[in-house]
């Protein structure tokens, strides 16, 4: 089983509740190496001193903050801790909101919350209150020498930790172009509307996640094992064709969409009644 990210308590009211933090989220990615093109060697970074070019151990790195142009703060592991000793091993619930009042803007990752105690019963009240009163908490945690904005909310049998971005690290949608005159100023009607939206009823259908999967990662890797066994070095990808939207018939494009998804759920309906 995988390394908690973090081991500490929530604190709800006077309760303190023991838990272990894990990512929700499995990492599958592919992994590359970098190579020296004339003979495929690896490349290797090295950690080198500014002043004399010699590389440096990883047990005589230290962190540092740069007060002004050549002078250090040097910090060690319980300089860290001494600033807020506390919030290294607490998550204090700061208030309890309503899920559906935080923009899906604001989310970032989540990570399972497993309690770290034979005795669950404060875990399970928590977990069991937040669906009765449909409410999440707000606290703050510090992983790795930096303060996170979380939720904190139920999912099955499970609390999970939510973090979430601060306000000053969302962008204002001010700051882009977006369309925002009415629908008259985009020669958007009323039936084109009516078409699209029957399209979406078309196509919805009720989520099933483990349907989705990262088929470029398959693609890629079909790929590489392709190679690897014929050597073939080159293969020109194609382009996307280029489209001006000034020339799109949409509301052709709408009508062929919408017939050509109903053909499939035909299609999909015939082979079940088989």
């Amino acid at each position: 089983m995988t390394k908690p990210v973090w081991k500490g308590y929530i604190s709800f009211g006077l309760v303190a509740i023991p838990v272990n933090l894990y990512p929700v989220e499995k990492k599958n990615e592919l992994r590359f190496h970098l190579l020296d093109a004339r003979d495929q060697s690896r490349v290797r970074y090295e950690r080198v001193n500014a002043e004399t070019g010699k590389e440096v151990p990883w047990d005589e790195i230290v962190k540092a903050y740069e007060f002004q142009k050549g002078s250090y703060v040097v910090l060690d592991d319980e300089d860290f801790k001494h600033a807020a000793p506390e919030a290294f091993k607490s998550i204090d619930i700061e208030e309890f909101v309503d899920l559906s009042d935080i923009s899906s803007l604001y989310f970032d990752r989540p990570y399972y919350m497993v309690p770290d105690s034979s005795n669950k019963k404060a875990y399970v009240l928590l977990r069991e209150a937040l669906k009765k009163t449909e409410k999440v908490g707000i606290a703050k945690i510090v992983i790795r020498n930096r303060e996170y904005l979380t939720l904190i909310l139920p999912h099955e049998e499970a609390l999970i930790l939510y973090v979430i971005r601060y306000h000053q690290e969302i962008r204002s949608e001010n700051e882009f172009d977006f369309p925002n005159e009415g629908l008259k100023a985009y020669h958007i009607n009323d039936r084109e509307i009516k078409i699209a939206t029957d399209l979406i009823h078309e196509m919805s259908a009720k989520w099933k996640p483990e349907k989705y999967h990262d088929e470029y990662r398959d693609a890629l890797m079909k790929w590489i094992e392709e190679k690897k066994s014929t050597k073939t070095t080159k293969r020109k990808a194609e382009e996307p064709t280029e489209k001006n939207d000034d020339l799109i018939d949409f509301m052709t494009l709408l009508k062929n969409s919408l017939k050509n998804t109903s053909r499939r759920s035909t299609s999909k309906d015939e082979k079940k009644s088989r």
